[in-house]
């Protein structure tokens, strides 16, 4: 388990830039009829999945330069992530690959790969071992959700 204390990915750096730049590229590949309200301004995703994705990976996973980082997620890390990007042997190197990672999973093309959606679901499973520790559950009424202790 995470301590509360160890700090996150999305706390310490995020790649905007790229995550942007994945984003973006995409956007711009198809043209834009003049006059609509879109082509006031560029909003940076009207699809936004792939930046949600990488806001929720850098929420997810702790940083693996933070002194209470679990041992066990940067040995995992330093095993899944070298199916996709290289890995060096440093916290900081581990921390670079983390943060590219999250970037190039950003991108469309990537988000339905095979490899990036088991390296990405390894690294969660490795952030959190004991699974989950909530869930929805329906009310009586059946509109309603609400948070429920897990375990």
């Amino acid at each position: 388990m995470i301590a509360k204390e160890c700090k996150r990915l999305a706390e310490v750096d995020f790649p905007i830039a790229k995550v942007g730049e994945a984003v973006l590229s995409r956007e711009k590949k198809f043209p834009v009829p003049r006059g609509l309200p879109s082509t006031m301004h560029q909003w940076w995703a009207r699809r936004p999945l792939g930046s949600c994705r990488a806001v929720l990976l850098g929420l997810l996973l702790p940083d693996p330069c933070d002194p209470l980082c679990p041992e066990e997620f940067k040995q995992e890390a330093r095993r899944l992530l070298p199916r996709v990007r290289g890995v060096g042997d440093s916290d900081e190197a581990l921390r670079r690959s983390l943060l590219g990672f999250i970037a190039d999973f950003s991108n469309w093309d990537n988000s339905a790969n095979p490899v990036f959606l088991e390296v990405a679901r390894g690294l969660v499973r490795a952030a959190y071992p004991e699974g989950p520790r909530w869930w929805w559950t329906p009310s009586r009424a059946g509109v309603r959700f609400r948070w429920r202790r897990y375990g």
